[in-house]
């Protein structure tokens, strides 16, 4: 088991990626950087995974730097607890996007649109890697 966002994890699911034909389907025109971010608190650290996604394949996957963060395409950021209940399948992504357990503070949803089969699937092999989530989650 591997713990959540960490860059063991974050490898795995780039590792998922490139091995689903689904997401290479969905995904053959997406290009582009994302970076999910699970939000500190008082006892929390902010932590957060990059992916470079190119049409289809996942190029690298990582714990993301300041640099990752800065230049990303995307950055979709939540609370812990809410990216966990993404995780486990208890609320779709799109519906977290909507109702805001889940934010975009960065990119433009309009281009995303065209890619929601690709991001339910990016989301959906997070959620396939055995993960242990740390306790303050």
């Amino acid at each position: 088991m591997t713990i959540a966002f960490s860059d063991q994890w974050a490898r795995a699911w780039g590792d998922a990626l490139n091995a689903s034909q689904t997401y290479r389907e969905a995904a053959a025109t997406w290009e582009g950087s994302i970076a999910v971010v699970a939000t500190g608190g008082p006892d929390v650290p902010a932590t957060a995974v990059f992916l470079d996604v190119w049409h289809g394949e996942c190029r690298g996957a990582r714990v993301a730097t300041g640099a990752d963060l800065d230049g990303a395409d995307f950055v979709l950021e939540a609370a812990p607890a809410a990216w966990k209940q993404v995780l486990a399948a208890h609320v779709s992504p799109v519906m977290a996007l909507l109702t805001g357990q889940v934010t975009l503070a960065r990119g433009e949803l309009i281009r995303l649109l065209p890619y929601t089969a690709a991001a339910k699937e990016l989301v959906q092999l997070a959620g396939t890697i055995e993960t242990e989530f740390p306790p303050s989650w």
